[in-house]
């Protein structure tokens, strides 16, 4: 073809636009090639020495060893998490901010004021742990199963209690669930240290407690509580007799907490790839292991998207059953 001066013209402005293009490309290549080249912070939306906090910490010190860039765990707890949500939310969307969260993410937008959209504001990195839960009952309440203490409960509406975290903690859901799956009426008794819930459903002060395995199993090998089922539909490591609850009466039941790191939105694709990695390696390491199997839970793992696929369907089911 001749090249005539038009074609010159428009030779070189396409050249030009190519470079340019190429060169508006290359900022994010270099940032994930040398991603991360300054300390990163990790909120936690818990209060220190809480679970939440335990794991953070031990995947925070891993990666602060691999990187040899510190990572800055920064306690922000509150309203059932969503003080910390808020300002991961806010966070620039650069890698350099990312949270540590429970599964009650996921129920935010029907039990709080938010100024944020969990399923737009926030880009799921990996799920690393979860688990069902246990369903036990004082002794004192004279029900060995799951039928008695649905009939137990019906006969006498309101005056069946279970012990719970608080609003939207995991023993709240569970609990909230059961009743919304059978049509019993329970009342909530709050405690800021579940453990002292357990103590009281021991002790015959509260009915009931959906916890883990790991808190109240050895009150059933010592006789001194009632072990009913299990919120999953898999097998519980430390709970391994126990059948499902949806096994036993209540058909679709079923609850698993978790734990996940999230990102603001719009943090690069190849950053997330990367702390997803980071995250799996350190998911592995013999301290890892060993605390999530002294809580009872099991490591799950995953990638972006399954993490992603799961926080979408939840806020789906907790809208139909918290918003009525």
């Amino acid at each position: 073809m001749k090249i005539t001066k038009l074609n010159r013209r428009i030779f070189g402005a396409m050249a030009i636009a190519a470079f340019g293009a190429s060169m508006s490309l290359m900022p994010n290549t270099a940032q994930a090639q040398s991603y991360p080249d300054k300390p990163v912070n990790l909120i936690v939306p818990t209060g220190p020495g809480s679970l939440v906090d335990i794991l953070a910490r031990l995947v925070g010190e891993g990666m602060t060893e691999t990187w040899g860039q510190q990572v800055v765990v920064k306690n922000i707890g509150g309203a059932g998490g969503s003080i910390g949500a808020a300002k991961l939310a806010e966070a620039e969307a650069d890698g350099y901010t990312l949270g540590f969260v429970p599964a009650n993410l996921t129920t935010h937008p029907y039990l709080y004021e938010i100024g944020y959209d969990v399923s737009a504001d926030f880009d799921a990195v990996i799920r690393v742990a979860g688990a069902s839960m246990v369903h036990y009952v004082s002794n004192d309440l004279g029900v060995s199963t799951v039928q008695e203490f649905i009939d137990h409960a019906k006969a006498h509406p309101g005056e069946v209690t279970f012990a719970t975290a608080g609003l939207g903690s995991a023993a709240n859901l569970a609990a909230e669930l059961f009743q919304t799956e059978t049509g019993v009426e329970m009342t909530a008794i709050p405690y800021k240290k579940l453990n002292l819930g357990v103590l009281d459903v021991v002790a015959g002060r509260v009915s009931s407690v959906f916890v883990s395995a790991a808190q109240g199993m050895q009150f059933v090998n010592e006789g001194k509580l009632t072990a009913l089922g299990i919120t999953g539909l898999t097998p519980n490591p430390g709970a391994p007799d126990l059948k499902p609850i949806a096994d036993l009466g209540v058909p679709g039941y079923e609850f698993r907490s978790w734990f996940g790191f999230v990102t603001p939105a719009g943090v690069p694709q190849d950053i997330i790839a990367t702390l997803n990695a980071e995250v799996l390696r350190q998911t592995k390491t013999e301290a890892f292991q060993a605390a999530i199997a002294k809580a009872g839970l099991e490591l799950i793992a995953g990638t972006p998207q399954e993490f992603a696929d799961v926080i979408d369907a939840e806020l789906v089911s907790w809208k139909e059953i918290l918003s009525k």
